[in-house]
């Protein structure tokens, strides 16, 4: 065998090493995923490990602390939808071009402290990279797009390219509850149709059911539904936030506090126009503008001071 044949294998046999060695990790995380239904249980080496150097792979990595020390309610709200994006990932056409992990606080504090995390949870999103590439991970916005599974898969697709499924698995139970309830709704309603039917083609209830519709819906419901928004998230301190700063977002209870404060200022109004100036004693009608002015003042003033932790540059405030 002539020297340029020998070298000729030489070089063939160092290339089969070195792409093995930087396909060990792939083979790693593929194994690692199918022992979890597609989720990979990291530590702070473990993380390092996969998202530095060389990659082969797209890598999503799901930070929490789901300790009952930490009391972490979105942590725990969120882990089942991420669980099922990975699973439903794992059914599709590519499941080894992304992979998912899952990295908690009592796992990787050295992570935390790295990147200088004071909330959870938080997904990161490493995408391919050359080993002489040093691509930064793509945060992706929960508090935008809320715990919900789909707008996760959306984000994925996105940053990946590839394209698959949220796959929900049927619940039997829930279905035959649903049926059961509905059977029984029906059933009820037949029977007080007659003695009740009244109530519902009385202009009074439509009344109401409009005025209700129009507070929800002017409190920002339909915002809430479209960007699958959050009802709360922990604040820097680990409390729970109420009110999301900046016009672009906001949380689920924040629009029940402010349809709360709508509804007690329409009915001040609607006090002071309708049922005051029936009253025959202008005792009673004076205490009752007396109330209801300051009633409007005092929750005004509340609404003022909401919309200043959404703007803290908004000038203006009546009591508060």
């Amino acid at each position: 065998m002539s020297r340029l044949s020998i070298l000729f294998l030489l070089a063939i046999c160092l290339l089969s090493i070195v792409s093995g060695q930087m396909d060990a990790k792939t083979k790693k995380l593929i194994q690692l995923a199918k022992e979890n239904n597609g989720v990979v249980k990291l530590d702070s080496n473990a993380y390092f490990k996969y998202t530095q150097g060389k990659r082969e792979y797209g890598m999503v990595i799901l930070l929490t602390a789901l300790g009952d020390q930490f009391r972490c309610v979105p942590c725990r709200e969120f882990d089942p939808e991420y669980k099922l994006v990975a699973s439903s990932f794992r059914k599709g056409k590519e499941p080894n071009k992304v992979f998912f992990g899952h990295l908690d606080f009592q796992d990787g504090q050295a992570v935390y402290q790295q990147l200088a995390l004071q909330t959870a949870p938080n997904v990161l999103y490493f995408p391919p990279s050359d080993a002489s590439d040093k691509k930064d991970a793509i945060k992706y916005d929960l508090a935008r797009n809320g715990f919900s599974a789909e707008p996760l898969a959306e984000f994925i697709k996105n940053q990946s390219g590839i394209s698959f499924n949220v796959v929900r698995p049927f619940d039997y139970g829930l279905f035959l509850a649903k049926v059961i309830l509905g059977l029984g709704a029906l059933a009820i309603l037949k029977l007080v149709y007659r003695y009740f039917s009244f109530i519902l083609f009385h202009k009074n209830t439509w009344t109401a059911a409009t005025i209700l519709t129009v507070l929800v819906m002017t409190s920002g419901h339909m915002f809430n539904r479209i960007r699958n928004t959050p009802y709360s998230l922990p604040g820097p301190n680990g409390q729970l936030s109420y009110v999301a700063s900046g016009f672009s977002t906001q949380y689920g209870i924040e629009t029940q506090i402010v349809a709360a404060m709508y509804g007690v200022l329409a009915f001040a109004v609607v006090n002071l126009a309708i049922t005051i100036p029936n009253f025959d004693d202008k005792w009673r009608q004076r205490a009752g503008v007396y109330i209801w002015v300051s009633c409007f003042i005092v929750v005004f003033s509340c609404l003022m001071a909401l919309f200043k932790i959404k703007n803290e540059a908004y000038p203006f405030k009546i009591l508060f």
